[in-house]
């Protein structure tokens, strides 16, 4: 580990209506909020990732649509990749790709867009 990064990992995800695109993470995903945000110019709804943080925000800077969602991929680990495609499969969800071995094997992958086109990926066992 670097000596400069500490244990925990921090990912936000920008957005022109986020509190619209948090309830999807919470109604497709499951995710659980922990809590909201809402400073004069930032405004961001937190999910429950332990020590870790994953939110879901909007500040005066994000302005039109993501123009290159294969920029930056989110990525969580997940038991079952199968069993987490049949659940998003059930809800709608647009996939990039479904599930496949990692190319150099021993795990799976699987690749999906938000409401927003922004790409998260799951890995984990088949």
């Amino acid at each position: 580990m670097s000596t400069l990064i500490d244990k925990n990992l921090s990912v936000g995800i920008w957005s022109l209506d986020h509190k619209k695109l948090a309830r999807w993470y919470e109604e497709v995903l499951g995710f659980k909020v922990r809590e909201e945000i809402d400073l004069p110019n930032d405004k961001c709804i937190d999910f429950d990732f332990g020590e870790n943080y994953f939110f879901i925000g909007k500040h005066d800077k994000i302005h039109g649509e993501n123009l290159d969602p294969y920029r930056v991929m989110v990525g969580f680990n997940v038991k079952s990749v199968n069993n987490t495609y049949n659940f998003l499969f059930k809800k709608g969800v647009r996939f990039i790709a479904k599930p496949f071995e990692a190319p150099g094997g021993g795990f799976w992958c699987m690749t999906i867009s938000d409401p927003e086109g922004n790409i998260l990926q799951f890995y984990g066992d088949k």
